[in-house]
């Protein structure tokens, strides 16, 4: 593959992936609209953005694993995000929240395959001494996705309502799925390493569970994406109840917050990492394991902030560290398997991570964030009284308590990433120096 093949098969590969996440977060983007049109709690968002994708999305992830490992995966990545696509353009014609959650579970299935093939392919187009930095440069499709998806998304709600939202992200969709098809080079297997029958699903959880170093990095990066999906569900809320943003605004804030930092720490886990492990190999975890620990008390601090010009520059510095550990944690997957198993392993771990983090994060987010705020209403009868537009009156008793039990549910999903930093600083012990 030329240089300029591999760079535009990066590059669509990142935009895939990119896509792939904004479906994860859409529900995020637009919360407020549809709680206020269906009459639902916190809880009910944090199923339907969490726990309802995480199951059908963590499971279609290992056959759509396995298929890469014997068909081209360009195809089998393309062909998943189309899918997904088609499916999140028809969220825009739903009327109610059972049809919204039927519709979510085909987007869900879709996405899955936007993951690990890429990953994959990346693995083949890339050396070993390569890999981390490479990953997280397909990584970046999260964040310019989020910096562009969650401004655009919430503009087009604020102007258009919640479905036109899911009509223009599905179409876009649509489109960069097709451009993948016709573009995106498949890389020869085993290039960029020896290339060996493959083992099988339960052959490639063996060697993830066997090695301690990789247990550990496995339980961080599940508890980094239990504190990621907790808080992001709930982030563009926390904006609107808080500091009294609209669904534009709130998109905004989220997306330059979310955007920027995982653009830069995603970057700087990947490079950064990588240069220190050439003279340790303990540095490429031990780097997002140290961040983690060193930006949750710095977000947490800026969530208690009561302006917005105090609050947005401690989150954004907080969040920073958050986004340092995958392209090291998938390098170190892909260090253990050939060429023909790596699809499976990044499904395998993926599946645990999203099962934890998406399929847990957000409803129990959702949770605390009802649990709180009827504390803070002052009587049993908040979800009733509060129910739907009534909860969101500027001012009124419901928007105060509301925006008190977002600000705490999110504050205790941040305590995650210490936990999950000392598990990478245990991982970075356990590999050799």
């Amino acid at each position: 593959m030329s240089p300029g093949a591999r760079r535009l098969t990066l590059a669509l590969l990142a935009t895939m992936y990119g896509f792939g996440f904004i479906d994860r977060i859409v529900i995020a983007l637009v919360a407020q609209q549809i709680k206020a049109d269906f009459a639902l709690s916190d809880f009910d968002i944090g199923l339907l953005g969490g726990t309802a994708f995480a199951v059908v999305n963590t499971f279609a992830s290992v056959p759509l694993a396995r298929l890469a490992e014997r068909a081209p995966r360009k195809w089998v990545a393309a062909g998943a995000l189309l899918i997904a696509s088609a499916f999140t353009t028809l969220c825009g014609a739903t009327s109610s929240f059972l049809q919204l959650l039927v519709l979510r579970l085909g987007m869900a299935g879709g996405s899955a395959g936007t993951e690990a093939p890429p990953h994959s392919m990346i693995s083949d187009m890339y050396p070993p001494a390569r890999r981390a930095s490479a990953i997280s440069m397909f990584m970046l499709g999260v964040p310019i996705a989020s910096l562009l998806g969650s401004s655009l998304g919430g503009t087009v709600a604020q102007l258009y309502g919640w479905r036109a939202t899911f009509l223009i992200i599905g179409g876009l969709g649509l489109v960069v799925s097709l451009l993948a098809m016709l573009l995106a080079r498949e890389p020869t297997r085993g290039s960029a390493g020896n290339e060996t029958q493959s083992i099988g699903v339960l052959g490639v959880a063996r060697v993830l569970l066997r090695e301690p170093s990789l247990r550990q990095i496995l339980i961080g990066v599940s508890v980094i994406s239990l504190g990621s999906f907790g808080m992001n569900t709930f982030l563009p809320a926390f904006f609107a109840r808080n500091y009294g943003m609209g669904p534009g605004s709130a998109g905004l804030a989220f997306g330059l917050l979310s955007g920027f930092a995982s653009l830069i720490g995603t970057f700087l886990g990947g490079f950064g990492s990588e240069y220190l492990a050439r003279r340790d190999p303990r540095w490429l975890v031990a780097v997002p394991g140290l961040g983690a620990i060193v930006g949750a008390p710095l977000f947490v601090a800026g969530l208690m902030q009561a302006s917005l010009v105090m609050a947005f520059p401690l989150m954004l510095a907080g969040s920073l560290f958050f986004y340092m550990a995958m392209g090291p944690a998938i390098a170190c997957v892909h260090g253990a398997l050939d060429s023909r198993s790596r699809a499976t392993g990044s499904a395998l771990f993926l599946l645990v991570m999203h099962l934890v983090g998406q399929g847990l994060g957000p409803p129990i987010a959702g949770w605390i964030s009802d649990a709180v705020s009827s504390a803070a209403f002052g009587a049993p009868d908040f979800a009733r009284v509060c129910a739907g537009a009534a909860g969101q009156v500027p001012s009124s008793a419901c928007a105060v308590a509301g925006a008190t039990g977002v600000r705490w549910a999110i504050a205790c999903f941040g305590i995650f990433y210490l936990w999950s930093g000392l598990h990478l600083l245990w991982a970075a012990r356990l590999r050799k120096a």
